[in-house]
């Protein structure tokens, strides 16, 4: 065969032959490189200048001349594609209304399931008749205890302790929807719902009942006890010798306590230290809007001890005349910081400017392995008309103005974070302890609970 035959010869399988300004892979043309893509733009580019230039000397001639201006051709831009909403469906609002007429059903429903005792407390809880950690956690067990006399397992539920804790959602949940849960309250329910699952299979139901009421009552029972060896550790007595470094957290002869609202264990403490005859003066400092630390004032004012009551701006005046700070908790958190009344954090960090030991009495049952990253973290807000109202709880002259405003955004935050700096000791049933003590107590709760 002969070269120019060879040459003739098309490619083996019936494939075409690739010519000079194809691509590669097959017919298609070669696409442009950037180079000249980006020389293509700037051509572009610098003609629109250059009309936008011609048109502006147009413009001026004429205006110096007296003349219109020529014509200038219209551009048109290119049409905006608008998304056409979609047409709702036939019968679709009435499906939303039905829906929407079902859950209101629905949640009647659920309600009227709940047991009467649940509605009660969280009208309370709503009303913030029940206040601090202690009360809204006994409250709540105390609620449960009747829902679980009341309880009666039905045939084919199954087990009696799976039951019983699905009956327990929905007045959980119900609770928890009335005000934000505290930790106190939930260490109870996590309590409560191990001594429920630890509950042997073969065991009557009545007498589960009668053991998980009993359960309930020495937790409870717990609780104030150990209000009562925080109350009687922070007691100094007579023939004590103790340096002045571990009597800190006790009440002496002579002391000035300063205390922010009210908190029951310190109370007690107040009520014990002056039944043993120790002379002292509490200084309690109040703030809106539940004003709690009236009611503290009051009661030891009628017992005879020296008090004083001031509101949070009058801090700064008082802080000068103590010589400790004596605070309440609604939990401490795992790293030492103490979550507590809203104010709480600032009235330690005056203290700390004037060098007086800030000691916090907390239960250890308060204590939670969880961190909070700031104070908005986890907070609960309450209802803004609280800070709307004056002194003997009529509505503001401003409160409409305030409410109707759209620069005011009102808050009304029922906690803040104190850092564990500003802390110097924790006093627990357990004995004072630094802040950095608080998760190793709280290792030792979570392996009694696994034991």
């Amino acid at each position: 065969m002969s070269a120019s035959e060879e040459a003739s010869v098309p490619p083996a399988g019936g494939a075409k032959e690739v010519k000079d300004g194809d691509a590669a892979t097959g017919d298609a043309p070669s696409q442009k490189s950037k180079a000249e893509l980006r020389r293509e733009r700037a051509a572009i580019q610098a003609a629109q200048r250059a009309a936008k230039e011609s048109k502006k000397d147009a413009e001026q001639k004429a205006k110096l001349l007296g003349v219109a201006p020529p014509p200038q051709p219209k551009v048109q831009a290119p049409k905006k594609v608008t998304k056409q909403p979609a047409k709702p469906l036939v019968g679709a609002e009435t499906d939303t209304k039905a829906k929407k007429t079902a859950r209101k059903k629905k949640k009647k429903e659920d309600i009227g399931s709940i047991h009467p005792a649940v509605l009660r407390l969280g009208d309370r809880y709503k009303q913030h008749s029940i206040i601090g950690g202690n009360a809204r956690c006994i409250a709540m067990l105390q609620c449960f205890k009747e829902v679980i006399s009341d309880y009666n397992l039905e045939k084919g539920a199954g087990r009696f302790q799976d039951d019983l804790t699905n009956r327990l959602r929905k007045p959980i949940n119900y609770l928890t929807g009335c005000r934000k849960m505290s930790v106190s309250m939930g260490n109870g329910i996590n309590y409560l719902k191990s001594r429920i699952k630890n509950l042997p299979d073969d065991l009557p139901v009545e007498e589960a009942q009668e053991l998980l009421l009993s359960d309930i009552d020495n937790y409870c029972q717990e609780i104030l006890l150990a209000d009562r060896h925080i109350a009687e550790r922070s007691c100094l007595d007579d023939d004590a010798s103790l340096s002045r470094r571990h009597s800190d957290h006790q009440i002496k002869n002579g002391d000035v306590v300063l205390t922010y609202v009210r908190s029951n264990v310190i109370e007690w403490a107040f009520r014990l230290a002056h039944a043993k005859g120790i002379q002292f003066e509490v200084i309690v400092v109040d703030s809106r809007p539940l004003h709690e630390g009236r009611q503290l004032a009051l009661t030891l004012a009628s017992l005879g001890i020296a008090t004083t009551y001031c509101l949070f701006n009058s801090l700064s005046t008082l802080l000068a005349k103590c010589n400790k700070v004596f605070v309440g908790a609604s939990t401490m958190l795992t790293n030492g910081s103490l979550v507590s009344r809203a104010g709480t954090a600032m009235v330690a960090m005056m203290a700390k400017h004037f060098s007086v030991p800030v000691l916090c009495f907390c239960e250890k049952y308060k204590f939670t392995d969880k961190v909070w990253l700031g104070s908005l973290t986890n907070n609960e807000e309450a209802e803004t008309g609280e800070l709307m109202t004056l002194m003997d709880g009529t509505p503001s002259p401003v409160a409409s103005i305030l409410e109707d405003s759209s620069h005011v955004d009102v808050e009304n935050y029922m906690y803040d974070l104190t850092p564990a700096e500003s802390i110097d000791m924790v006093v627990t049933e357990l004995g004072p302890m630094p802040p950095t003590a608080v998760p190793v107590v709280v290792r030792e709760r979570a392996d009694k609970f696994l034991e």
